[in-house]
């Protein structure tokens, strides 16, 4: 990987992260992690590696977004898709797409295990192509800096960046699930709120 990108530079950093976006068995972070090493050698502009990072990965995303729309059944029935797609995942992602589809494609953007299989499955069920790509490019913008961070930062020692940005993802992932846990309570508080409001005036009316 790393001599691809320094032969074809920020060419070849693009397109492995749309190759890796529609399944191409590169590994997206370790692609991050060397555009930030080869940036802190010089090879690369830090500031132009972060934003192309970001636009390879959101371009990839939506891509198999858009693939998936056509051909999402066939995708969703491959092996590799329900190994990790189980039915009781399935289930479960159907409610999540349908009350908070934007934490859900954000969460599923760094649980990369997932992340395939849950895109496939928001194209095929509903989810509107803004909401996607809206969720997915703010989602990236939070890690992209991180990861391709720490392959600058430890460039000499990836195996340990590596475990630094797994660290930094967890935390990302733990936030945005604790986010979704509030917005749930809010809206379950207020629809709670609601009938209480409405009949509270009529207990005290003449009789």
């Amino acid at each position: 990987m790393e001599g691809a990108v320094v032969h074809f530079g920020y060419l070849a950093v693009v397109a492995a992260l749309i190759g890796a976006g529609v399944g191409v068995p590169i590994p997206e972070e370790l692609t991050q992690l060397t555009a930030g090493a080869l940036a802190h050698e010089g090879i690369l502009d830090l500031r132009l590696a972060i934003p192309l990072v970001w636009f390879g990965i959101v371009a990839g995303d939506v891509l198999l977004f858009t693939l998936a729309r056509r051909h999402g059944e066939r995708l969703l029935a491959t092996r590799a898709a329900r190994r990790v797609l189980t039915p009781a995942r399935r289930e479960a992602l159907e409610r999540h797409f349908a009350r908070h589809a934007f934490v859900t494609i954000a969460v599923a953007r760094h649980a990369s295990g997932l992340r395939f299989p849950a895109f496939a499955f928001a194209a095929t069920h509903g989810v509107p192509l803004a909401t996607f790509v809206l969720a997915d490019a703010v989602s990236a913008a939070v890690s992209v800096p991180l990861v391709v961070g720490a392959g600058f930062v430890f460039w000499q020692h990836l195996s340990h960046a590596k475990r630094e940005v797994r660290i930094a993802e967890l935390s990302i992932l733990a936030l945005l699930a604790l986010a979704a846990a509030v917005v749930a309570l809010v809206r379950r508080r207020r629809r709670l709120v609601r009938p209480s409001a409405k009949a509270g005036p009529g207990l005290g009316g003449p009789l």
